[in-house]
């Protein structure tokens, strides 16, 4: 997931290019962001910028399988599996309550996220199915957020969705080149089916343009299916 960052990153922070400060989400499209977490996620990537660093936070939801040392073992809803270093420092939770490792049981229901390669930051389980995670993920989605990807399992199938945040840099009926908080390019499609609001009006891709700050949600091939912008277009008014 978003490879080319990764690739750049390299570890849990570096020194970010930023272009500008993290776009501020309006409450509509915060809303719209944080519902891509929810129950049938299965894991995730969270890029933030504050003080001048980059978080790549990695989350993961299974069901343990295995308990080596401080080394957990997942398997996700899809059958992936995934292996994650618990540090000393990590925060366990085990039915919300603050536990130790030695409570971790296999088959319990688990949620773990860590920054970037380092050892897991903390993680939730639970014997049943709700490990209480869901509130803190979606805090990684407000102040500092630049983009997301999540999988989720949906009917029996694996959905890809991503969001970004972003000024566009050109705009035209059919794409969008969104320059992140980061330094960090972006291309986005639009189609018939996308809707946009500008300045929290109904609007057209038509209406968007370069400058504008924006935040997109869509699916992995770069599909947008909601946009929201924010500045100066023909016909609206700046927010």
């Amino acid at each position: 997931m978003l490879v080319t960052l990764v690739a750049v990153i390299g570890g849990a922070f570096i020194s970010a290019p930023a272009s500008s400060s993290p776009i501020a989400l309006d409450q509509r499209a915060s809303r719209a962001v944080k519902a891509l977490i929810g129950p049938s996620m299965i894991r995730a990537e969270v890029v933030t910028l504050g003080g001048g660093s980059v978080g790549d936070y990695r989350v993961y939801r299974g069901v343990v399988v295995k308990v080596r040392g401080r080394l957990v073992t997942l398997t996700q809803r899809d059958g992936t599996p995934v292996h994650v270093r618990l540090a000393r420092t990590t925060e366990i939770r085990v039915d919300a309550r603050r536990s130790a490792l030695q409570r971790l049981r296999l088959g319990m229901h688990a949620t773990v996220m860590r920054n970037g390669s380092a050892a897991a930051t903390w993680l939730y389980a639970s014997r049943r199915s709700s490990d209480y995670s869901q509130a803190r993920i979606r805090s990684l989605l407000s102040t500092g957020f630049v983009r997301c990807e999540v999988i989720s399992w949906t009917g029996g199938a694996v959905l890809d969705n991503r969001a970004y945040t972003g000024v566009i840099e050109t705009a035209d009926s059919g794409s969008l080149s969104l320059l992140g908080a980061d330094g960090t390019p972006a291309q986005i499609r639009i189609d018939a089916s996308t809707q946009v609001w500008v300045n929290n009006r109904v609007a057209a891709a038509a209406n968007l343009t370069t400058g504008m700050r924006t935040t997109t949600i869509g699916t992995g091939d770069g599909l947008a299916g909601q946009i929201w912008a924010y500045g100066k277009s023909a016909g609206f008014g700046k927010r």
